[in-house]
């Protein structure tokens, strides 16, 4: 699998993947409450990649075939930074571990190329699947609370300086 900037081409793509239930169980809430739009989250992804160098993104094939989506999301009331990753059912299936690796993998691209002292994830209580892979990765749950209208955990990691600050200390 590799990530590519989305382009105004693939909001179909999007919308197909958010039109399945299976797909449109994220771990971003935005996907998890309401129909997606598909077009916002294109747009967004494309004004983040050219603000902040980083962005969702698209993930495909070796062969180019659109996979799902992964990336970065900015959460405007804490000024963090939301990983999160959307793919559908039958890649899942096809490869399990997959969503443990993408977590993984953009997590240390996160802390290798950016500023910030850690990374959250927001996942639904009921979302068992996310849940475990968030867990997997190293993510520690910090809060509980209810975003969007919803029973949501709070996942955090830390960047490997500040864990070693924390040790240090």
């Amino acid at each position: 699998m590799r990530l590519v900037p989305f382009s105004p081409a693939d909001i179909k793509l999007v919308q197909d993947l958010h039109s399945d239930p299976f797909g449109n169980r994220c771990n971003e809430l935005s996907t998890n409450c309401a129909p997606m739009d598909a077009g916002e989250l294109v747009r967004t992804a494309l004004q983040n990649q050219n603000d902040l160098g980083f962005a969702k993104w698209k993930a495909v094939s070796e062969d180019g075939r659109f996979l799902g989506w992964a990336g970065f999301t900015p959460v405007a009331e804490t000024s963090e930074i939301s990983v999160n990753y959307c793919l559908p059912k039958e890649v899942v299936d096809r490869d399990p571990g997959l969503p443990t690796r993408l977590f993984s993998a953009l997590a240390d691209w996160f802390f290798e190329n950016t500023y910030f002292s850690h990374l959250v994830t927001v996942v639904r209580t009921d979302n068992r699947e996310v849940r475990e892979v968030v867990k997997q990765t190293g993510f520690y749950h910090r809060e509980s609370k209810v975003i969007e209208g919803m029973q949501a955990d709070v996942f955090q990691m830390l960047s490997p300086s500040m864990q070693s600050y924390l040790m240090s200390a």
